[in-house]
């Protein structure tokens, strides 16, 4: 049989089972959605960056090869993958702040609930106990009573045979009293005869 303790943990177990479910699937949803937010601002800054308007030429600049361009479009596009780099960075780390805050907030739950149940077991303990002592008494009385009736029987079993013993004894008292009382009402009588004949 399940005791409320096992049923009202696996509860609570289902319980942040579902909400970590829930805040999986809202932490995906803001990642996509920062993220795709992040790649439209690192493509509208790289465009702003492709479109903006060199500085006028000078003597110096005439005799820069045309491969410095290429240099710039790779810098560019480098810049471009570092913010990207940089954006999803910051995103993972507002995503591990915000999980590491929840963790924070079911281990003080947690924390809360395990003190609540050490004591509840402490009061359950304490009253089996008590329960267990109560028991070891009512035992104790119980086994008294059942030696001072065991003790009661065998008095009253002793008085029983001594009354008996002494019902004989007294019938037996009773019938040689007779028997004598009839010897010395015969003798008498006989004596009384006797007195009678020689008159």
């Amino acid at each position: 049989m399940t005791s409320w303790r096992d049923e009202y943990t696996q509860a609570l177990r289902e319980r942040d089972e579902r909400e970590r479910a829930s805040y999986q699937r809202l932490d995906d949803d803001l990642i996509a959605a920062y993220t795709s937010l992040l790649e439209r601002a690192t493509a509208l800054e790289a465009e702003k960056a492709a479109n903006t308007t060199p500085p006028p030429n000078d003597t110096k600049s005439k005799d820069v090869p045309v491969t410095a361009n290429d240099g710039s479009a790779q810098i560019r596009k480098d810049l471009t993958e570092a913010l990207r780099s940089n954006g999803q960075l910051q995103s993972r780390i507002k995503v591990a702040e915000a999980e590491l805050t929840k963790l924070k907030a079911k281990s003080k739950t947690d924390s809360k609930l395990i003190d609540e149940l050490g004591k509840d077991r402490a009061y359950l303990s304490q009253k089996l106990k008590d329960r267990d002592e109560e028991l070891r008494g009512k035992t104790k009385l119980l086994d008294d009573v059942h030696d001072e009736v065991i003790s009661l029987n065998l008095q009253l079993n002793m008085s029983e045979q001594k009354a008996k013993a002494l019902k004989s004894e007294n019938k037996d008292l009773i019938d040689r009293w007779m028997a004598r009382k009839g010897r010395e009402a015969e003798e008498m009588n006989r004596t009384l005869q006797d007195q009678h004949d020689r008159r």
